[in-house]
């Protein structure tokens, strides 16, 4: 049996196609572990953003970036998206919850892939005359289309586009 290599229940395979299976299978990891890197990089950008954990944020992002966030405009690069999260951070910390879900993620070449989320923010105090008023039930729903690169081995946002979802959208 020179040649040859034993896999599961006693099967043979020659060099070759023990070669292939290998690559094949160490393929397929890096895919799914791909995969999982960037649900975890955008579940964690939600988080931060929801806690207005500022700290580190920049660092999800490749240095030539463009962000479009509801109506705060469009930024391109590093510096400006800082003094978005700068106006951001001083517009307070809402005491909503938001929650990610429904993600369609595509890996579209070795180093970039796209995706899209659902995004919910559940309002926990509405604004009445006078202050707030405690609540549950009432939410706003969005998209996030994201490209995504890998940079120095690690994925990050490269494009980062995000809008309430709108009778056109929601109602396919």
């Amino acid at each position: 049996m020179v040649g040859t290599q034993r896999t599961g229940k006693g099967a043979e395979v020659n060099e070759t196609e023990y070669a292939e299976r290998s690559s094949a299978a160490a393929d397929r990891l890096r895919r799914l572990d791909d995969l999982a890197e960037l649900r975890s990089l955008t579940r964690r950008y939600v988080r931060r953003l929801a806690a207005r954990e500022w700290s580190g944020m920049l660092d999800d992002f490749t240095d030539d970036a463009i962000v479009s966030i509801r109506d705060h405009g469009e930024r391109r690069g590093r510096a400006e998206l800082a003094e978005l999260f700068e106006q951001m951070q001083a517009a307070g910390s809402p005491p909503d919850g938001y929650l990610l879900t429904s993600p369609e993620l595509e890996l579209t070449g070795d180093d970039t892939a796209t995706g899209i989320w659902t995004w919910n923010r559940f309002f926990s105090e509405l604004p009445v005359l006078g202050g707030a008023l405690r609540a549950t039930g009432p939410w706003w729903e969005g998209r996030y289309r994201i490209g995504y690169r890998r940079v120095e081995n690690r994925w990050r946002f490269a494009d980062l586009r995000f809008r309430l979802a709108d009778s056109s959208e929601t109602a396919a």
